[in-house]
């Protein structure tokens, strides 16, 4: 009897840890497509990946993508950018709490308003780092950065799928 139970839990540790290197694979994956580079003309129009990715994990898989993790992604992506240290730590860190202390009125809303909700946390994001530039004395206000809060949001619906698509393929049993 004891062995049957041990089996069990070998199976729910590996689907956690099956679900752990889905997340961090998925947030390394948006790390590398935010950046990598791209030509003169779309420059200015780089989507936010991470923080979408943030915000998806933060909604739906809640035991593994917390505040400390968006922190330690956002540390990650301030090294590989070469921006101000702490800078996206502390959006992510934002929008992963705000994500997550409303992810179950989130759930429930339709795709079009899951859209516009992300619109918000990305503007609110940009408004922190904005915020963040005025302090250190480089404040640029810069069109294009909100151009791609917009298309992120637009393809948020896609983006979504997608990654519940991955994890149930890859996750799931």
């Amino acid at each position: 009897m004891k062995f049957g139970s041990f089996k069990l839990r070998s199976l729910r540790m590996n689907k956690r840890l099956n679900n752990l290197i889905f997340v961090w694979l998925i947030m390394l994956l948006t790390t590398m497509m935010t950046i990598m580079p791209l030509p003169d003309f779309l420059y200015g129009i780089r989507i936010e990946w991470v923080a979408m990715a943030v915000i998806f994990f933060s909604i739906m898989n809640v035991s593994l993508m917390g505040v400390i993790a968006a922190s330690i992604t956002g540390l990650l992506l301030d090294l590989l950018q070469g921006g101000l240290l702490g800078e996206h730590a502390l959006i992510f860190s934002v929008i992963s709490y705000l994500s997550y202390r409303f992810r179950f009125q989130i759930r429930v809303y339709p795709d079009w308003q899951i859209m516009i909700v992300t619109l918000f946390l990305l503007s609110f994001g940009n408004l922190i780092s904005l915020w963040i530039r005025g302090f250190s004395g480089r404040i640029l206000f810069v069109a294009e950065e909100w151009i791609s809060i917009f298309i992120a949001a637009l393809i948020w619906p896609v983006f979504m799928r997608v990654l519940q698509a991955l994890q149930n393929y890859f996750v799931e049993d």
